[in-house]
């Protein structure tokens, strides 16, 4: 093979970039004209971070934070962006994501742009995208690390950023990375997991696949004992490509990589991975820059990152207690000036919704711990010192939320900070069923959800006793109970549960030997206790009308004639990637499959859907027979026959530029102004947006 293919992989992608903006913008304005349904519109805002409340006309936005790194300068961006653009308090969540509130419609693409424009990205922290990569808290800084899991995130997420495979996938992955055994990132629950191991005097990574939360949780198992860092983006690569091939695109309820596991069942799916894996392997990525790794130091590991953690390095870890993760501006204005004073140029958000001071000088930890608790923060000194909350927003914004979790999570909190005996008792809370607040996985978990008592609706929660996302461990299901008696029961399962820590059981084991029955006991004093205050849920004042009947935005529906146009773009770069390595029929391959997918994006643009299991020629013998092919029939049967030429000739030159040229006429057929296919589907910059 002579030819030099072009697979736009040869530089580092930037978190931010400003042609993102212009995208946007172009996508808003077309969205305010009447120019793009709703439907449309949705599934591009979530790629971009923007995602509907449950009140009407504003949004959330989602700022996505590879490895939970915050350069210090971001804290003052923070700050102004939500004080200009938003309103409330900024939300650390538990994917070391910040999320802002309240957002009108028409402002968002201005605040994309003070975001954008200081190095900030929101692309793919929403939709049936690869979210943000999270990592250990205290990556960077914990001297139990092999190698700093943030850092390897952050590459991570700018291998795979903006990549046409993972712009619209069956559903969102969610993925994590762990610098040590210890797995702070927790793997277990994670699409994709990385924990950092050395094997033989070789330093490389673990690898867990298809766990996930939500209403069915199911636990991730290990797909590769080890590989090398350059190998990560190849793993990232097999289970996106795994996700496209088996999960299902209709019920969105199944679509989450999970399912495939527990359809396959371990060995199977275990099998399909390594296979997908070893058939990916040496395929051009985007440059990775070597990690630097170090050998580990013992060091105890507090159960919640908060306190001052000795670093490797001799300097300090300060990790700031922030109730529930939530900061209003001037707290990110304060802490920025924090920051800057005791010379700390990068922060991280953790896991469990708190702020982390890298690189503090060991003498300045007294000034830093003062001006933090000035402004309504804390430094504990362990993290049994302070409650360990995590919440979703709940009803506050969340369109699907049931209950108001966050409100009942600022409530326990403030009572758990004279209790004892909650001292490091985990108390995670999720509005509904999906686990936003990883109720799965904490010593107490509640999740929202609609009960009736005499008849009426009332707020409840459904608890769950002794998860742990680092072992894997799901929380045993225990009793209902009405919301507003939700934190008396806390109380008594805390009072319960430390004699049974003290003693050295587990708490999941515990509760098993319990039973529903035996923890039903110990909230009996809860029986026909409350009220009508039942009726009304923590931090509302209405009466609880029943869960809500809007559909939420985590599971977006499908525009096929935009992930069409991504496949089609994906299999042109895998033509140019096959010929790099002189894979000629695996090369062959990926072009018929590029042909295939702009075939199927023209077919769906004029009303005739094709069907995810049909095969090449049973859809090019669909298109030849449809009226589409007296618009770009010309441009498809060239395709067909450079790519004959190119099986005689061994030259693929000549078959790549059909094959592009042919994509590019369908996006012309398609932005024609007929107004039905116009409307349905806009122009090819809005089609093709991802072919570059």
């Amino acid at each position: 093979m002579k030819d030099v293919p072009h697979t736009g992989l040869d530089v580092i992608e930037p978190l931010a970039r400003m042609s993102d903006l212009a995208e946007y913008r172009q996508a808003l304005q077309s969205r305010l004209a009447g120019e793009w349904d709703e439907e449309k519109f949705t599934s591009f805002r979530l790629r971009y971070g923007v995602y509907g409340q449950k009140q009407a006309g504003v949004q959330m936005v989602r700022l996505k934070i590879p490895g939970g790194i915050v350069p210090t300068a971001w804290l003052k961006t923070l700050a102004r962006v939500n004080r200009n653009f938003a309103q409330g308090s900024a939300h650390i969540t538990t994917r070391q994501d910040f999320q802002m509130y309240y957002v009108p419609l028409g402002r968002t693409a201005d605040m994309l742009e003070d975001l954008y424009s200081n190095g900030i990205t929101t692309r793919e922290a929403c939709g049936n995208t690869l979210r943000n990569m999270s990592a250990c808290a205290l990556a960077g800084a914990c001297p139990r690390e092999l190698v700093d899991a943030g850092q390897v995130a952050d590459q991570l997420s700018r291998s795979w950023l903006r990549q046409p495979l993972v712009q619209h996938m069956p559903r969102k992955m969610k993925f994590t990375v762990s610098g040590c055994a210890t797995d702070c990132g927790a793997s277990p629950i994670h699409d994709l997991g990385f924990i950092a191991v050395e094997q033989g005097g070789r330093k490389g990574f673990r690898v867990l696949a298809a766990g996930g939360l939500g209403g069915q949780p199911i636990m991730a198992v290990e797909v590769l004992p080890f590989v090398t860092e350059e190998e990560l983006p190849t793993v990232v690569e097999a289970t996106a490509r795994l996700h496209q091939k088996y999960s299902n695109r209709r019920d969105r309820s199944l679509a989450r990589l999970k399912f495939v596991l527990k359809r396959f069942g371990e060995e199977k799916f275990v099998a399909l991975f390594r296979e997908e894996f070893d058939r990916l392997k040496g395929l051009q990525q985007r440059p990775w820059q070597p990690l630097s790794w170090r050998k580990p130091t013992e060091a105890p590991v507090a159960r919640t990152p908060v306190g001052v953690v000795d670093g490797h390095d001799g300097s300090k870890a300060l990790v700031i207690y922030v109730p529930l993760g939530l900061l209003s501006s001037d707290q990110l204005d304060q802490l920025h000036d924090i920051a800057v004073n005791a010379g700390v140029t990068q922060t991280r958000t953790t896991r469990d919704q708190k702020l982390a001071l890298l690189g503090v000088d060991p003498a300045k930890v007294a000034q830093v711990t003062e001006a933090v608790r000035a402004i309504g923060f804390d430094v504990p000194a362990q993290a049994e010192d302070v409650p360990d909350v995590v919440s979703c927003p709940g009803t506050t914004t969340c369109r699907i939320g049931i209950t108001n979790s966050q409100g009942f999570g600022l409530h326990v909190e403030q009572q758990a900070r004279d209790d004892i005996s909650a001292r490091g008792v985990s108390v995670h809370v999720s509005g509904c069923q999906n686990s936003c607040g990883l109720h799965h996985v904490a010593d107490i978990g509640l999740h929202g959800m609609g009960k009736k008592i005499d008849g009426k609706p009332a707020p409840h929660y459904q608890l769950h006793l002794g998860g742990d996302a680092t072992r894997g461990v799901v929380g045993f299901e225990g009793p209902i109970i009405p919301a507003r008696l939700a934190d008396q029961a806390v109380a008594l399962l805390r009072a319960a549960i430390g004699p049974v820590r003290a003693s050295g059981e587990d708490i999941r084991a515990w509760a098993e030997r319990m039973g529903k029955d035996g923890i039903a006991a110990i909230l009996a004093p809860l029986e026909g206790q409350g009220g009508d205050e039942r009726f009304t849920d923590w931090g509302d004042s209405a009466v609880f009308v029943g869960p809500p009947k809007a559909k939420g935005e985590c599971a977006a529906p499908q525009v096929s004639t935009t992930y069409y146009a991504d496949l089609a773009d994906d299999g042109l770069i895998n033509l140019d990637r096959r010929l790099a390595r002189g894979q000629w029929p695996e090369a062959l391959k990926a072009g018929e499959d590029a042909t295939a997918y702009a075939v199927r994006l023209l077919l769906a643009a004029k009303g005739q859907p094709t069907e995810d299991g049909e095969g090449a020629e049973e859809v090019f013998a669909r298109f030849r027979a449809s009226a589409a092919a007296a618009e770009a029939g010309n441009a498809f049967e060239s395709v067909l026959a450079e790519r004959t030429t190119a099986l005689v000739t061994g030259h693929a030159e000549s078959y790549r530029e059909a094959l592009a040229y042919f994509i590019d006429t369908i996006g012309h057929v398609i932005r024609k102004p007929a107004p039905s296919v116009v409307a349905a589907v806009g122009s090819l910059a809005d089609v093709l947006v991802e072919v570059a």
